[in-house]
């Protein structure tokens, strides 16, 4: 074939590519597309011109093709390109990507300190180093009018400002505009956010440092001696709130300590009434999470109006841990109608009320609760030895008239081009805009794509629980089969982990900097990797759903044989493995009560979703799936050997599922 017939060939296959688009929006992008848009796209960040400017001829009409628009000028920001950016948000005026690209040209024209064009981008809210660059570009620009008051907002803040407001301070300094009092303030803040470098450097500026000033930051140094010290101290105004704002910290820290400290300091210094009480809740709260001796006395003893729901779960929790039924059922009876109908309050009600030989009031409940398609509805019908009430009630898209939105479009390429945050930009400027019919076919049209994450919060948005085909994806299915090809972890495990981890999105990054749909810190997974004999380069690769899976069920391996039990794997996973190892001692065997009296509440929350996470996806991938408590063992407290729980009949049994009441 000649190159000028494979030339026209390429062009009707492009022509052919692009009708079918408009007629088919699920046809948006091929793979020889997809792949070439990847390709162009980071060297078009590279600044690649040339090569790209020859090779995307192929991506005529391909909807996400002014990315690589997009991505040049990025390549080219510090050449200050602001005739490419206008020329970019003429053609393309409602795109994302104009925001973006005023940000970058900002953060450019700041570092480059062009202060005169910065003035017209900049439209004087901002935050961190585009801030302080907008207020020196005030003062370069003799644009000063009202600019002390901006400044000093900027500057009257517990935390430390970056470096590029140093500049703008030292005019505002130079003009007259700080003093001790406003130095004064600012040192309270930095007391509040318990930043004592910042307190000390504004120490050293006062013309006439109070008492006060030393006090804090003996404070803030180590809280405890600070405390026994001031004891001694004069008294000042400003004292009280000190010792109230410390003794705050130390009840969250070190509850046992403050609590011994607790009859001096209320003797030795004037607390108001409602600080005492803060205080005395909180060391209450904190000693209880740590199962202090005092921690019961210390919450029954508060006020009333201080006994709010932590309160009285920890109450609960207290006495469950021991082991004392009768007092669970009182400490029960003490909380709000509106707590107490909660599912996990209603469980914990059906369960004393069996332990104290009140069996039909607890069967009452156990029936109620059994209809509920959660931890606790499960557990409910395991004592009952009741079939689960798990009913499918799937929707009908209608496809045949829907077309998604340009943006919604664009959303899917860029969700395949593996741009993820770009892709969200893109969905979240038209889904607010679509109806509920739209909303049911646009989730049909991505779980088809892929895009699970989607899917889910799709179904959730519109309060479609049953539908569980799409709530729970059974995705990457034959690579999770081909890593967990052994009992521990099983598939439906690791699928349970992936939808409460990052609910299948691929690209997931934690506040803890945890990466992809297992969720792996980056040392974990290089620790793992290096014993599967596989290079991890950056954290990017972390995203690729099948080594992020690879190395994810390693991981749930590697702590199925340290604990051998599967409520320790998930804790472990959860809050590490030295919690697991902590929590294996001086708590209940009974797994449900473990469960509620572990002191983290996202650890709680976590495995109850864990277990539930599990029961339905061996629905969904066996259609009779193995009852909740057979992934719940008895706790090997102390040493001890796990058993069946409640008992061997109950837990080994698989269970039908029925959407009858």
């Amino acid at each position: 074939m000649s190159h000028k017939l494979s030339h026209s060939l390429t062009l009707v296959i492009t022509t052919v590519m692009c009708l079918l688009w408009v007629s088919s929006p699920l046809m948006a992008g091929s793979d020889a597309e997809r792949k070439l848009f990847r390709s162009l796209y980071a060297k078009a960040l590279q600044g690649k011109t040339q090569e790209v400017t020859q090779k995307r001829a192929a991506l005529n009409n391909y909807p996400i093709d002014h990315y690589l628009d997009y991505a040049l000028i990025r390549s080219q920001i510090k050449t200050l390109p602001e005739q490419a950016i206008a020329d970019f948000k003429k053609k393309h005026p409602d795109s994302p990507l104009n925001k973006q690209l005023k940000r970058h040209l900002l953060n450019e024209l700041g570092r480059q300190k062009q202060w005169s064009t910065y003035l017209n981008y900049h439209n004087g809210f901002d935050q961190g180093n585009r801030q302080c660059w907008y207020l020196r570009a005030r003062i370069n620009q003799q644009q000063t009018q009202g600019l002390p008051a901006l400044i000093q907002a900027m500057w009257m803040s517990g935390l430390s400002a970056p470096d590029s407001c140093n500049a703008a301070f030292k005019w505002w300094q130079q003009q007259g505009h700080l003093n001790d009092k406003l130095l004064l303030k600012r040192i309270k803040l930095a007391f509040e956010s318990n930043n004592i470098s910042l307190a000390q450097h504004l120490k050293t500026q006062l013309n006439n440092a109070p008492h006060w000033v030393d006090y804090a930051i003996e404070l803030m140094r180590n809280p405890k001696t600070g405390i026994e010290s001031s004891f001694q101290w004069p008294s000042e105004a400003e004292l009280p709130w000190l010792i109230f704002k410390t003794s705050m910290r130390m009840a969250k820290k070190q509850p046992a300590s403050l609590y011994q400290m607790w009859p001096n300091i209320k003797a030795s210094h004037a607390l108001e009434e409602e600080h005492r009480h803060q205080i005395e809740r909180t060391m209450a709260l904190f000693a209880a999470t740590d199962y202090e001796p005092f921690s019961i006395n210390a919450m029954q003893q508060l006020p009333s109006n201080m006994k709010d729901d932590q309160i009285l779960a920890w109450i609960v929790r207290y006495y469950l841990n021991a082991g004392q039924w009768h007092s669970v059922l009182d400490a029960l009876k003490q909380m709000s109608l509106r707590q107490l109908t909660q599912d996990r309050w209603q469980y914990w009600t059906a369960r004393a009320l069996a332990k104290t030989g009140k069996q039909k009031e607890a069967k009452k409940i156990f029936e109620a609760l059994s209809l509920k398609t959660n931890y606790y509805g499960f557990l409910a019908a395991d004592h009952l030895r009741k079939p689960y009430h798990m009913c499918k009630k799937p929707v009908t898209p209608n496809l045949a008239n829907f077309t998604p939105p340009p943006a919604i479009v664009r959303a899917i390429e860029l969700h395949h081009a593996g741009l993820m945050t770009a892709a969200r930009r893109e969905w979240n400027t038209q889904y607010k805009a679509l109806g509920r019919d739209e909303k049911i076919a646009l989730a049909a049209l991505v779980k088809d794509e892929g895009w699970y994450a989607k899917v889910i919060t799709t179904m959730a948005d519109l309060g479609l629980w049953h539908n569980y085909d799409w709530r729970y994806p059974i995705a990457h299915e034959q690579i999770i089969k081909n890593e967990a090809n052994s009992n521990n972890p099983m598939p439906q495990w690791v699928m349970a982990i992936i939808k409460q981890e990052s609910a299948w999105a691929k690209d997931a990054v934690s506040h803890a900097n945890a990466h992809g749909l297992m969720q792996l810190i980056p040392p974990t997974a290089k620790s793992i990797a290096k014993q599967l004999g596989l290079n991890l380069n950056n954290n990017r690769e972390l995203h690729q759903p099948a080594l992020n899976i690879k190395l994810g069920v390693q991981y749930q391996k590697n702590l199925y044989k340290q604990f051998n039990h599967p409520i320790l794997v998930a804790a472990a996973y959860n809050a590490g493995e030295g919690k697991s190892i902590d929590w294996s001692t001086g708590f209940s065997q009974s797994p449900d009560i473990w469960i509620e009296t572990i002191p983290y509440k996202e650890t709680r929350g976590y495995i109850t979703k864990i277990l539930s996470n599990v029961t339905i996806y061996d629905w969904l991938i066996n259609q009779q799936p193995k009852r909740i408590s057979n992934w719940m063992p008895t706790m090997p407290i102390d040493g001890t050997v796990p058993r069946p729980w409640p008992n061997k009949l109950v837990s080994q049994q698989q269970v039908n599922a029925t959407c009858a009441p």
